[in-house]
């Protein structure tokens, strides 16, 4: 699962050059109701986080808040009470949540890292988790709606961990090499391409321990390692 992750400290404008190189030039368009965010060590689910996506073949700059509301949903956002802010990349097809947007609402999610928990309750030991590319942005494969004309909303799909983390948790964010954004993007990936998602990354990811931390600390001291496992 991914509960928990980093923002990178880079603007819209710098995220989408760097998105553009894997989906070729075209005219920046930003959203007029996106938010500009600052870098941050600890976004929480129901928090706004940077998004793109493709509206035919112009790619979309926005912010959304990582809490998915399916666009039939007629109330409040707030008032949606299942835990959506993750989709199983195995089932989300097939779920009345998720399956409209898996048709053709499909998102990336840059990200700088995430976090996950090992340990007992009481006595939970992070993690922060990424890749080792030396990128300042990796991608999180996300689907998206918009329950409102002014507000989008977000999941992260999910994949059984690869076996270089499965110790830490058995799910992991579906982490997108940079070839498979597009196919992503486009819905052009069939099926099967889509479940093996993210299994280019095994071998090639970051972990360590950090200190533990409360629910609204934020800095890069956060992702400090204590005890670094790979």
């Amino acid at each position: 699962m991914c509960g928990r992750l980093g923002r990178p400290d880079l603007t819209w404008q710098q995220l989408y050059e760097m998105e553009r190189r894997f989906l070729g030039p075209s005219v920046p368009v930003r959203d007029p109701n996106a938010v500009e965010l600052s870098a941050s060590w600890n976004v929480k689910p129901a928090q706004l986080v940077d998004i793109a996506y493709l509206d035919q073949t112009q790619l979309i700059s926005t912010t959304a808040r990582w809490w998915f509301v399916p666009e039939w949903f007629k109330g409040d956002v707030h008032d949606w009470r299942h835990t959506t802010f993750n989709a199983k990349i195995e089932t989300a097809h097939s779920l009345p949540s998720f399956r409209s947007a898996w048709k053709s609402q499909r998102c990336i999610i840059p990200a700088s890292g995430y976090y996950e928990w090992t340990g007992p309750k009481g006595q939970k030991q992070p993690w922060w988790v990424t890749t080792s590319r030396n990128a300042p942005a990796l991608y999180f494969a996300g689907l998206y709606s918009r329950p409102d004309r002014d507000l989008h909303t977000c999941t992260i799909l999910t994949r059984a961990a690869l076996p270089q983390i499965a110790e830490i948790h058995n799910r992991s964010p579906v982490i997108l090499d940079e070839d498979h954004i597009y196919p992503w993007l486009s819905g052009q990936s069939d099926r099967n391409e889509e479940q093996q998602l993210g299994q280019v990354w095994d071998g090639r990811m970051k972990a360590h321990k950090v200190a533990p931390f409360g629910r609204d600390d934020d800095g890069p001291e956060l992702i400090e390692p204590i005890d670094e496992l790979f």
